[in-house]
């Protein structure tokens, strides 16, 4: 075997060679690999001359192994059933419903949405593991480094396969106990008074409705910066400021005050290699991911804005919204 790899014998005149000693001649291996007979012939030719030994003997009876020939044939019986038993488990890995999935996501989604419905969808999946990964890197998808990725930008690549999952309508929120204890800003102009949440990488960038909010969020005093949205979220449940927050916290934090000046609305992004969408853990998890995020059950999911007033009669709907599995 050293010597095969060392010169570098090619594993399709091995996998030949292989066919004429176990069907005991070129003509049987021929009509059994679906090829001419010169084709067959050549590819011995070259496995013979790459390991400088004599392998066959032809005959006019068909064709007996040499001594080397036994040795080798040994070693491509093996190589040819550990090449079978890879793919068969490549291909019953990719067919069954197991295995690991690893989501690259923002923690603020991965946090306060995705974990808080895994619970049911690992119960539902026992043999499905789930990696949240928070690190935002573009080339991971090509690297292979994660297998679905949630992201508010639209990939470009052409090997990318990006769906539409949701959109995300932003507001300036706060608490009951800030508002109770500082005043409700009533205009753009009211907010530089106020104390500001800044969540790192979180502002968003889509388009300002007016023009102007944007800019306001530069000018006020920023007291709390952090890169956790975690540490944010806390901070502003219990009164510490202001912050702008997607309308669907209200689902999960519905004491929370809109101030109902919007910021912006951002499209979130499921995007996965087009190879890996042949798998069946992957697509059980991608179709988990829509019913997360299904806009029919959870209208602050919708294109379009709906105020978080007429949110009230589809929360309570949700207990009886498809479970998301």
């Amino acid at each position: 075997m050293v010597e095969v790899v060392r010169r570098k014998a090619d594993w399709d005149d091995i996998r030949v060679f292989w066919a004429v000693a176990s069907l005991g001649s070129f003509a049987a291996a021929a009509r059994a690999l679906d090829s001419a007979l010169t084709t067959i012939t050549r590819a011995v030719d070259r496995l013979e001359e790459r390991l400088n030994t004599k392998l066959l003997e032809r005959g006019p009876h068909g064709a007996t192994l040499t001594e080397a020939g036994e040795k080798v044939y040994d070693l491509a019986f093996t190589m040819e059933r550990s090449a079978e038993a890879l793919e068969n488990n490549v291909l019953n890995s990719e067919s069954a419903l197991e295995g690991r999935v690893k989501i690259a996501a923002r923690d603020g989604l991965a946090g306060l949405i995705l974990s808080t419905k895994l619970p049911s969808f690992l119960d539902d999946n026992p043999l499905i593991d789930v990696v949240l990964d928070t690190e935002q890197r573009a080339d991971r998808l090509m690297a292979g480094e994660v297998d679905l990725t949630l992201t508010f930008s639209s990939p470009t690549h052409p090997d990318l396969v990006a769906v539409p999952l949701a959109h995300f309508h932003f507001n300036f929120f706060a608490a009951h106990a800030y508002l109770d204890k500082h005043g409700v800003p009533e205009t753009l102009a009211d907010l530089p008074g106020h104390a500001f949440i800044q969540q790192v990488a979180h502002i968003p960038t889509g388009k300002d409705p007016e023009g102007r909010r944007l800019a306001f969020l530069h000018l006020m005093r920023n007291r709390l910066v952090t890169n956790s949205s975690a540490s944010s979220y806390a901070a502003i449940t219990l009164g510490a400021g202001l912050s702008v927050l997607p309308t669907a916290v209200l689902s999960i934090a519905p004491k929370l005050v809109m101030l109902d000046m919007p910021v912006t609305s951002l499209q979130l992004w499921l995007v996965r290699h087009r190879d890996v969408g042949k798998s069946a853990r992957i697509r059980q998890v991608e179709d988990w991911l829509r019913q997360i995020f299904d806009p029919r059950h959870q209208p602050w999911y919708r294109p379009e804005f709906i105020h978080p007033r007429d949110f009230a009669g589809f929360l309570d709907r949700r207990k009886g919204a498809p479970k998301a599995q």
